[in-house]
């Protein structure tokens, strides 16, 4: 079998799906696709509202909450124990299937009558104290932080899983006491480190393994006692750390402009893949045989993954953990043979349903825990079931349904509420040309209480009492990333800055999010050659250190690689780096 190159039928631009693909929707029993990965990624994400929060009451206790979904949507939203208790039943809002409309009608008319859980997490179930954190399971004292599991202390964090004491890191896992780190494993106590792996007591390092006090260094291997890459000795290290300041604030400001600088002197391999064989895409650790995939851990045989802690045989899946043969899932965690689902955990044989827990052998269906055999919520024998599903499956293919994820306009949120925004971000006027919601912001009249420039530099002498106050952010809502203009110090953050040394933040937890996230290079990929002219790299900036195969010619190799041609940044193919970082 050979390529076939498409064209989505979303964004028009053409896509290639090749002989292994095939292979994956034969055996899931669905058709290719229409849409091409990009297209399908942002239909997954549009169901994602992670940082947009509304108070608004509990349909059920009414209760006072803080929920994803603001008090004048059309459906029921429960708080976390109302929701996940017994004081509901799914199965009270099942309907027969009519053969006379399409699929996806009547599962939003389903979709839109089921209640829907404040913020999608596990709290009190597998979670304790962690009622604001979203995607989130089986975690204790988690806080404003965003996709992951098995977390304790939480906070202000991206995709965590394993952890302890980890705050504003993105992608950290199997770590502890983080602060400001992207693409971290098997760490302990760094800050602002990104590509570090294996290491302790790092600070503003950049792609380092192995290591342990260095400060202001990049491509290290197994290295202590380092700054800017020369090596110290322990006295000479602990003079010139102090020296450094590391405790305040306009310091490690200054700091960080000069790690910025000094790693752009350096060549970075054209993907962080690590011990991993036969992949392609960006910040993947232990995988094999998988393709067009970034920020995920133990992957195996899968495409088009984005932030997975270990999957098996899965293709278009994202936020998730554990997934195996599963195809166009939004968190599938834990789930085997799912097709098309929202926010479905522990589930087997699972279909275009929403937020199920579980439960095995269900189609269409929304808000169901522990159940088998059900078609839009209404149960039947298991030879029922069978014979109707597949009658609604042949439906399907007639109306082109079948195989297909939700449609955007399924998503309860405006455009710019969403994950899809934040990666494929549009202006208003696009946005509602395309068809999509748009929601503005809701005004901020906070009291600050301490405005930015006066928070002390060092965390030396605050007392609890800042808990109390209210500090501006120094973007005070004049950036485009969610600026929510002030925010509070929580008593279990000044507890993880007082032990870390750390001073106090000045922007609010969405911008420090969005500053990380913006660190990091797309979630696409560029076919390029490798930067390596010879004896030094091309434009001269970098001078290696040995010589290369390929002697004073340019290397030959060609790569795929997140880093678009027209960044700064001097990218090496595996054969080149290795030399110089080895």
């Amino acid at each position: 079998m050979n390529n076939e190159t498409r064209t989505c039928q979303n964004c028009k631009n053409q896509f290639t799906i090749e002989p292994d693909d095939f292979t994956f929707y034969k055996k899931m029993g669905v058709p290719p696709p229409t849409f091409c990965p990009e297209c399908r990624l942002k239909r997954r994400l549009m169901f994602r509202n992670e940082r947009t929060y509304y108070r608004r009451k509990c349909d059920l206790c009414k209760k006072d909450i803080i929920a994803t979904y603001p008090a004048d949507v059309s459906f029921p939203v429960y708080c976390q124990k109302c929701w996940w208790g017994d004081g509901w039943d799914p199965f009270s809002y099942a309907r027969d299937f009519d053969f006379s409309k399409s699929f996806f009608e009547q599962f939003e008319e389903l979709y839109l009558a089921v209640p829907h859980l404040s913020i999608q997490n596990d709290d009190g179930i597998g979670s304790t104290n962690s009622e604001y954190a979203y995607d989130f399971a089986f975690s204790k004292n988690c806080y404003m932080t965003a996709a992951g599991w098995y977390v304790e202390n939480g906070m202000y964090s991206y995709y965590t899983c394993y952890d302890k004491d980890v705050v504003d890191c993105y992608f950290v896992n199997n770590s502890e006491l983080m602060y400001q780190c992207i693409a971290g494993d098997k760490c302990y106590r760094c800050s602002y480190c990104t590509f570090t792996y294996d290491s302790r007591d790092c600070t503003f390092c950049y792609d380092m393994r192995g290591c342990s006090d260095c400060i202001l260094s990049v491509g290290l291997r197994n290295k202590q006692y380092c700054i800017f890459n020369k090596q110290y000795s322990r006295e000479e290290y602990l003079a010139e750390k102090e020296r450094m300041r590391l405790h305040a604030y306009d310091s490690m400001q200054k700091l960080r402009g000069e790690l910025d600088r000094f790693a752009l002197t350096f060549p970075r391999k054209y993907a962080n893949i690590v011990k991993s064989v036969t992949t392609s895409g960006n910040v993947l650790i232990n995988c094999k045989a998988s393709r067009n995939s970034f920020f995920a851990d133990n992957l195996e045989n899968s495409s088009f993954i984005l932030f997975v802690d270990g999957a098996k045989d899965c293709y278009d899946c994202n936020n998730t953990g554990r997934p195996n043969s599963c195809y166009e899932g939004l968190t599938p965690d834990e789930s085997y043979k799912d097709i098309a689902t929202v926010y479905c955990w522990r589930c087997t044989e699972v279909s275009y349903s929403h937020n199920c827990h579980g439960s095995e052998y269900l189609f269409g269906c929304s808000g169901v825990k522990k159940g088998s055999y059900a078609i839009l919520n209404k149960r039947f024998s298991k030879e029922e079931y069978e014979i109707q599903k597949e009658k609604i499956e042949e439906h399907m293919k007639k109306t082109g349904e079948w195989g297909e994820f939700f449609p955007f306009g399924f998503s309860p949120f405006a455009y710019n509420e969403t994950s899809a925004h934040e990666r494929y971000p549009l202006v208003k006027d696009e946005a509602m040309r395309q068809g999509f919601g748009w929601k503005e912001p809701e005004e901020k009249n906070y009291k600050v209480d301490v405005l930015p420039d006066d928070v002390p530099n060092t965390i030396v002498g605050i007392g609890d009492e800042i808990t109390n106050k209210v500090i501006g952010c120094t973007h005070a809502g004049t950036c485009n990333e969610k600026c929510t203009t002030a925010f509070r110090v929580t008593p279990l953050e000044l507890q993880f800055y007082r032990k870390m040394n750390l001073p106090l933040p000045r922007l609010c937890p969405n911008c420090r999010h969005y500053e990380r996230f913006n660190a990091c290079t797309p979630t696409k990929l560029w076919t390029r050659a490798c930067m390596c002219g010879g004896e030094k790299s091309e434009r001269g900036v970098y001078t290696n250190s040995t010589e290369h195969s390929h002697g004073d010619s340019h290397c030959p190799n060609k790569f795929e690689t997140s880093y678009s041609p027209e960044r700064q940044e001097i990218v090496y193919c595996e054969t080149c780096y290795q030399k110089e970082v080895v």
